[in-house]
């Protein structure tokens, strides 16, 4: 076959039919995907590795996907994550349909393709996150739908995961509305500053004369401890084998050592 005819333009149609290949390669990708996360999840709460001869779910994914523990977490992670918004999001709607039946559908612009390099059968340690590909568009007036859900990829789950159970959705909306507000794309950077911003904050308050006196006692009991361990160890000590020139001036530093635990056992009350 001739270059000419190789370089050849194929038809529009020829051309549209390739870009659906790719779009539905790419949308099978990920539906089997989240296949993959969601199992992973049940395999692991369920313990349903046991029925397949396996006593630990790690022993499983290493035999069965030959992934490592720490892929294996991010997978049952992501899933954990992933059923829970979708549950949100299905009492959700149940809710609004109750609540009023006349109100216009809600829609999520879907128009990039969500990249994820997470699918199973890779053995990685961590994830590697493409924040160009990693974005959600949200159109004017959208909320978190199951299909828009879909769309979210394994680092954006991961990330949200750190939210804590039962308010994951609650904190994925306010990404929504800040999204909305700024025209800006929902990224695994976003999810992750809104986790942290959802985060109670901790008050400082100052200690009673009770938790001084008991953080006293433990630091006490653990210097004692670590006191012991080197009196053991001093007692056991050969220096025999230390050379000559040496062993003068290791039983001077010995010796130093001594006094000093010596003084620090006086100093807390246990010396003579």
């Amino acid at each position: 076959m001739s270059n000419e005819v190789i370089n050849q333009l194929p038809s529009v149609e020829r051309a549209k039919e390739l870009e659906q290949q790719v779009k539905d390669g790419l949308h099978q990708l990920k539906v089997g995907h989240d296949k993959a996360i969601i199992a992973c999840h049940k395999m692991r709460d369920t313990k349903a590795y046991k029925a397949l001869g396996f006593d630990s779910y790690y022993a499983w994914g290493e035999s069965a996907l030959h992934l490592k523990k720490s892929r294996l977490n991010e997978l049952a992670l992501a899933g954990e994550v992933q059923q829970e918004l979708l549950t949100g999001v299905v009492d959700n709607v149940q809710i609004s349909q109750l609540s009023s039946r006349s109100e216009a559908p809600i829609r999520v612009d879907n128009s990039e393709v969500i990249s994820d390099s997470s699918v199973v059968g890779e053995d990685e340690d961590e994830l590697i996150e493409t924040e160009e590909t990693e974005q959600i568009h949200v159109s004017d007036n959208s909320s978190f739908t199951v299909s828009a859900l879909s769309e979210i990829s394994t680092p954006q789950l991961i990330a949200l995961a750190k939210a804590p159970k039962g308010e994951r959705l609650s904190v994925l909306d306010k990404v929504v509305v800040e999204a909305k507000a700024e025209d800006k794309p929902i990224t695994t950077k976003t999810i992750q500053d809104a986790v942290k911003a959802s985060a109670p904050a901790v008050e400082y308050h100052e200690p009673s004369d009770h938790e001084k006196a008991e953080a006293v006692k433990k630091e006490h009991r653990a210097v004692m401890g670590k006191v012991s361990k080197i009196s053991e160890a001093l007692d056991e000590l050969d220096t025999t084998q230390v050379a000559s020139e040496e062993n003068e001036s290791w039983k001077v530093y010995l010796d130093e050592i001594k006094l000093s635990i010596s003084t620090l056992e006086k100093q807390l009350g246990h010396g003579d």
